[in-house]
C-alpha cells in the first residue's frame, strides 16, 4: 500500500472505522498459543507424586483449560484463558487452579505459579501472530 496524500490517509482511516474487528481477529488467533502454554505449565507443575507415592495430577485441570472468543470492553479487546467446569468430585477447576498457583499451607502444598510462566512463555509468539494478522488486515485496505 502506498500513501501519496492526505486523501489517501483519510480513505485508509475511514476503512479502519471498526478497528475492534481487526483486533478481535488478532486476539482470537493468538489465544490458542496462551492456552497451549498454560496447559503445558500445568502439566509440568502437577506432574509429580504425593507423599504416599500416588500421582498428584489426574489431568482434569489441564483438560479444562479453554480460551474464550475475543470480546471488547472499555479497556480494549481481550480473550480469557481459564479453567472451566468441575472435576468428577464437584470441585471447581478454577479452585484447583488457585490451589496449584498459590499452594495450600495447611496441606504442605507449595505454590507453583503457572499463569505468569505461561504468559511469559507466550509473549513473543503472541506478539508475532498478532502483528501478522493486523499487518494482513491493513494490507487488505
Amino acid at each position: 500500500m502506498t500513501i501519496t496524500g492526505f486523501e489517501d490517509v483519510e480513505e485508509m482511516l475511514n476503512k479502519l472505522a471498526n478497528p475492534y474487528e481487526m483486533a478481535e481477529k488478532a486476539v482470537n488467533k493468538a489465544a490458542p498459543i496462551v492456552e497451549k502454554n498454560l496447559k503445558t505449565q500445568i502439566r509440568s507443575a502437577a506432574n509429580r507424586r504425593d507423599k504416599y507415592g500416588k500421582p498428584y495430577s489426574t489431568g482434569e485441570l489441564e483438560a479444562s483449560i479453554v480460551a474464550t472468543n475475543a470480546r471488547d470492553n472499555s479497556l480494549g479487546v481481550f480473550a480469557v484463558v481459564k479453567p472451566n467446569g468441575t472435576d468428577k468430585n464437584g470441585l471447581r477447576n478454577a479452585e484447583k487452579m488457585g490451589y496449584l498457583e498459590y499452594g495450600v499451607r495447611s496441606h504442605g502444598q507449595e505454590p507453583r505459579p503457572v499463569r505468569a510462566a505461561a504468559v511469559a512463555q507466550s509473549e513473543n509468539a503472541v506478539m508475532q501472530v498478532m502483528e501478522e494478522v493486523i499487518g494482513a488486515e491493513v494490507d487488505k485496505l
